[in-house]
């Protein structure tokens, strides 16, 4: 089986709208140990574009960091490999009237010229691409020197927890758990890779918990991703609904337990200076 982080057709459907993106961002919200309401200004305030500066946006999604770059009076040029995002953060900077160019494009192959841009951004998508140094390559070609390039991603045990009682429930059920969400492929424990494309690049690591007080709290975040990490998974999704009522079971003894589903889910960034 291929592995479900970059297989194109588990990201056309994870992917294809905004739903299941959109769930995991309202559960960092909603249920975050210290709180991330002010997550997206926080980024561009590291990025620190000046006004007017262009900023590159690779793997966009629907557009969350746009109203912020565009408050601090950013250029904005966004790219998603998705035709479902890319066509989201269109439609989302003509209702918000943001200064958006928007464009289906791959991360791998960026269609921008040499120097094209002042900074880039690139948030929480790079384990998805088959080929990051490439990727990481891309963006150091198109961004001016001098510029910024701002890179943000999970710790390597971000949410273990989760995944180590997502592996227990599907072991129970006679399945073989999988990977889950590219940690091996690129997380904050991937410095050297980053500083092998930019040598000049400062690590910020930032300690969280997600805090479920319910089970359907938990499992609504479950049911967005992780419940497919298994080597069994099909098209027609078969194994979820004996995962999740296990997974159920599961979190509901340690809240009765412990009060609250505690999961540490540290994240942070790379920012990157591109020299000459």
């Amino acid at each position: 089986m291929s592995d479900r982080v970059i297989d194109p057709r588990y990201l056309a459907y994870q992917y294809g709208d905004s739903e299941k993106l959109r769930i995991r961002i309202e559960a960092h919200e909603r249920y975050s140990e210290h709180s991330q309401d002010d997550w997206y200004p926080r980024y561009v305030a590291q990025l620190a574009p000046a006004p007017g500066a262009s900023v590159l946006d690779v793997g966009c999604g629907f557009g969350a960091f746009h109203p912020a770059l565009h408050a601090v009076g950013a250029r904005i040029v966004a790219l998603d490999y998705s035709a479902g995002m890319a066509r989201e953060a269109r439609q989302r900077a003509i209702r918000e009237g943001l200064a958006v160019q928007v464009m289906r494009a791959d991360a791998q192959q960026l269609p921008l010229a040499d120097r094209g841009v002042d900074h880039a951004i690139c948030s929480h998508m790079l384990y998805h691409v088959p080929d990051i140094r490439r990727a990481l390559e891309e963006m150091r070609r198109v961004v001016k020197v001098g510029g910024r390039v701002l890179i943000t991603t999970n710790a390597a045990d971000h949410s273990a927890r989760l995944d180590d009682l997502h592996a227990q429930a599907a072991r129970d059920l006679g399945l073989t758990p999988g990977g889950v969400a590219g940690h091996d492929r690129f997380s904050l424990d991937h410095l050297a890779l980053v500083r092998a494309v930019f040598p000049n690049v400062q690590l910020h690591r930032q300690p969280n918990a997600f805090l479920f007080p319910t089970v359907d709290s938990a499992l609504r975040y479950y049911a967005s991703g992780r419940v497919d990490s298994v080597e069994e998974r099909d098209a027609e999704g078969s194994h979820r609904p004996a995962l999740l009522a296990r997974m159920a079971a599961l979190i509901g003894e340690i809240i009765a337990r412990e009060g609250v589903f505690r999961v540490p889910k540290d994240a942070g960034s790379f920012l990157a200076t591109v020299d000459a």
